[in-house]
C-alpha cells in the first residue's frame, strides 16, 4: 500500500511540478506543492523496501518515546527491570515521606482556621 501511495504521490507531485506550476489550489502553488508530492512519495518508497516488520503509529510513537520494546532491550542491558523497580520503589518512598511531613506541618497549625 505505502508503495503505491509513494508512486502515486510522485506521479502526481511531477505532473503538478512540470505541466502545471502555475495552477493554483486555494494558498498552494502547482510547482512548491508537486515538489513536496514528490517528497513525500519518495520517502514512502523508501519506508516501504526497508526490510522490517511494519508498525503501526502508536508501536512508533512509542519507540520514539522511549517506551517501546527497542528501548526496552537497552533497560536490560542497563540493569533491566530491577533498576527500574529500585528507582519506582525510591519515588513510593520519597512521596510516602512528603505525605507524612505535610500531614506534620497540618496538625501544627489544625487550631487556626485563617491559615
Amino acid at each position: 500500500m505505502k508503495r503505491i501511495f509513494g508512486l502515486a504521490a510522485i506521479v502526481a507531485g511531477g505532473v503538478l511540478a512540470l505541466f502545471f506550476p502555475d495552477l493554483e489550489f486555494g494558498w498552494f502553488k502547482g510547482r512548491p506543492l508537486g515538489i513536496a508530492l514528490v517528497v513525500i512519495g519518495g520517502i514512502e518508497l523508501l519506508e516501504s523496501t526497508r526490510r522490517r516488520k511494519p508498525k503501526g503509529f502508536v508501536e512508533e510513537l512509542r519507540d520514539d518515546l522511549g517506551l517501546g520494546s527497542r528501548n526496552r532491550d537497552r533497560d536490560e542491558d542497563r540493569g533491566g527491570s530491577r533498576g527500574r523497580d529500585r528507582e519506582r520503589d525510591q519515588d513510593r518512598e520519597m512521596v510516602r515521606e512528603f505525605d507524612q511531613e505535610v500531614e506534620r506541618e497540618a496538625r501544627k497549625y489544625r487550631d487556626y482556621p485563617d491559615l
